[in-house]
């Protein structure tokens, strides 16, 4: 004869109990909402799990995190960058979002899996996802206007037939009105 058990869990907020069963989760408060989501490293984590289909390990994920704030290589991590968000998730950030109900987290074994609860979630997740995608249309956007406008110039001064037909001025200003333009551009993001 099989057992079947149901978890429970119950978290006391600021604001009051929410109680949920493993096939419901409760509303997450606004505070609790605004809680998780208003530090970077919670948000990476959530995203991180979300791309690994909910699942992770502590260490594969304070490695991703650690490549993804020094803007570096996980091959390029050092011990210390590693250990500095290892001990963050560990301590404080994993522990505050297992309260909150939105993953489950084993200390001992350093397993993490996403909750239903982080489904209510998504919805501010988006944001983050999309902006990473925009950083990087924009950045191949603008790589390409200046490498186009670069070879242009380069075709003018070298006598290409066409490009000649431009005065060096008017390819001055293009390039500075171009480069204008992209900053403008950026600034406004």
């Amino acid at each position: 004869m099989t057992q079947t058990s149901v978890t429970t869990h119950t978290q006391t907020h600021s604001t009051g109990t929410l109680s949920t069963d493993a096939g419901a989760p409760a509303a997450l408060s606004k505070d609790t909402l605004f809680e998780i989501l208003k530090n970077q490293r919670r948000r990476d984590a959530l995203l991180y799990l979300k791309t690994n289909d909910g699942v992770a390990t502590l260490s594969d994920m304070a490695e991703f995190i650690a490549a993804k704030e020094n803007g570096i290589d996980i091959g390029a991590l050092s011990s210390s960058q590693r250990k500095r968000v290892y001990i963050g998730l560990y301590q404080c950030h994993l522990p505050k979002m297992a309260g909150a109900g939105i993953v489950d987290f084993d200390k001992n074994r350093g397993d993490i899996a996403l909750r239903p609860a982080a489904e209510q979630l998504d919805v501010y997740l988006a944001d983050d996802v999309t902006a990473g995608a925009d950083t990087a249309t924009s950045a191949t956007r603008n790589l390409a206007i200046a490498g186009g406008l670069g070879a242009a110039v380069v075709a003018s001064l070298l006598g290409v037939p066409g490009f000649t037909l431009v005065p060096d001025a008017a390819w001055a200003l293009l390039s500075t009105g171009a480069l204008v333009t992209l900053t403008a551009l950026e600034a406004r993001r």
